[in-house]
């Protein structure tokens, strides 16, 4: 917040850096707002509005909308702090307030398409819903648009959080097209037109207002149910599944592309299918450093995937040329499905791979580790570790997306189920199994010159001499 802002006793709000500033300024028609408990989502909204109302004058026709009106008490003693010292007048009865400009903004609820229906005859300029996970049917929602016919085009902000019964449709509409947000996405409507959309994630350590009144927050988070519930409260992690093989798994494991330095090593995972999915998947091993030098924020030894393929009803010669194709100058170590490798009394999928892989320069398949269980600890592994060793680009939709809806084998609860979608998985297995964890894996030590002699030559010198002993 601004120095002068912050010396001014008459400003009753203004946005915090980060995702609030964005929600002001953000023109677009819908707005994802939050992912997170504690974010400040409503404060924002509020904080926006009152910019709005000014800038719209008696245009500006606005609803915050509830499931239920009863769930707004806190919204609307909020609202009247920041909204009074504004000199806007407060309805009780109507739970509307105008201001000196001619705006109003009501409060009303919103259980089900009847209530929709009610502003079908409206000029709305904005509406809001607030926790808009409570809805397990958004077609309430969607006929709101129906009432935005107000100066500038009208704009709907949804706020919500992960773990409700609308966690499935807010999850397609705004994580998967954009697990990082902060992405233009676009909406294809029946008559062939689209409409631009966003989602501006927020979490608690974005609201630094809140951290500072209530220090115990988070803590009092953690008190609230499984780690699988907190972790989605706190990180806004939609990554969430009951029963899922890989709870490990996070939003945090989840990065924005950029381009794969050229001397990191390059492996591949291919789990071959014809009638069910194939999957491949590219992975490359950080050095810990770009081509220039410069330290990366991967740790040395982390895996970073950073491409995916996958298909149904694709013969094998088109799989290996789509594979190839992408692959070129790449040299990648790549790890099969070993049942590929069985010849059956002809030449194997393996030996038609390689024949058409040549033309690419791709090197021919090696036959994968297919120990199931020792395969999913290599995952885990890399997921657990602090900071992680294994990262997943945005841009592999099918692996995030079948990663942590894996579920648990109720037969064998040491393995993952493998009559759900687990083709990308398995893929990533044969991956991490060509590409070990070292379980005593530490970071390198730093090279010291003391004379003439380096200290890791006299380590492995004593480490030599302690062998002998042994013998």
């Amino acid at each position: 917040m601004d120095a002068e802002l912050q010396a001014n006793e008459q400003v009753v709000w203004a946005p915090q850096s980060g995702p609030q500033e964005a929600l002001i300024h953000c023109p677009i028609t819908l707005i994802g707002y939050g992912g997170a408990r504690g974010g400040g989502k409503t404060d924002g909204v509020l904080g926006k509005f009152a910019i709005a109302q000014e800038q719209f004058g008696s245009d500006f026709n606005a609803i915050f909308f509830r499931k239920e009106l009863p769930q707004a008490d806190d919204l609307i003693e909020r609202a009247k702090q920041i909204y009074l010292p504004l000199e806007a007048h407060w309805q009780d009865q109507k739970k509307q307030f105008t201001f000196p400009n001619g705006g109003r903004l009501r409060f009303r609820p919103l259980a089900n398409d009847q209530d929709a229906e009610k502003y079908q005859g409206q000029n709305l300029s904005h509406a809001a819903i607030e926790e808009a996970g409570n809805y397990s049917d958004p077609s309430c929602i969607w006929k709101l648009f129906g009432a935005l016919r107000g100066k500038g085009g009208g704009q709907v902000i949804l706020t919500f959080n992960p773990g409700g019964v609308g966690h499935g449709w807010l999850k397609e509409l705004f994580i998967k097209p954009a697990p990082k947000g902060m992405k233009i996405l676009q909406k294809q409507l029946p008559n062939g037109s689209s409409f631009d959309y966003i989602y501006i994630p927020s979490r608690v350590h974005d609201n630094q207002i809140l951290l500072a009144r209530d220090p115990e927050y988070i803590n009092r988070l953690h008190m609230v149910g499984s780690p699988e519930l907190v972790r989605a409260w706190l990180e806004g992690d939609f990554e969430i599944h009951e029963g899922s093989y890989f709870p490990e798994f996070s939003s945090k494991h989840i990065i924005s592309p950029f381009n794969i330095p050229k001397h990191w090593p390059r492996y591949m995972g291919y789990d071959w299918g014809y009638r069910s999915p194939f999957a491949a998947i590219w992975g490359a091993v950080s050095s810990g450093r770009d081509d220039a030098g410069n330290e990366v924020p991967y740790q040395k030894g982390a895996i970073v995937i950073y491409r995916e393929m996958w298909g149904k009803g694709v013969d094998n010669v088109d799989q290996a040329n789509r594979i190839g194709a992408i692959s070129v100058g790449e040299n990648p170590l790549a790890f099969a499905d070993p049942s590929i490798f069985n010849h059956e009394g002809g030449p194997s999928i393996a030996d038609q791979f390689t024949q058409v892989f040549a033309k690419y320069k791709f090197p021919s398949f090696r036959a994968a580790d297919n120990d199931r269980i020792s395969g999913w600890s290599q995952i885990r592994q890399r997921l657990v570790s602090n900071p992680p060793l294994l990262y997943i680009f945005a841009s592999c939709p099918y692996l995030l997306e079948t990663l942590p809806s894996l579920s648990i084998d109720k037969r064998n609860p040491e393995d993952a189920d493998s009559t759900g979608n687990d083709h990308a998985c398995d893929a990533l297995r044969y991956l991490c199994k060509g590409r070990l964890v070292d379980a005593k894996w530490e970071q390198p030590a730093e090279v010291f010159n003391k004379g003439k002699i380096k200290l890791q030559a006299y380590i492995a010198q004593m480490r030599s001499q302690q062998k002998r002993a042994k013998i």
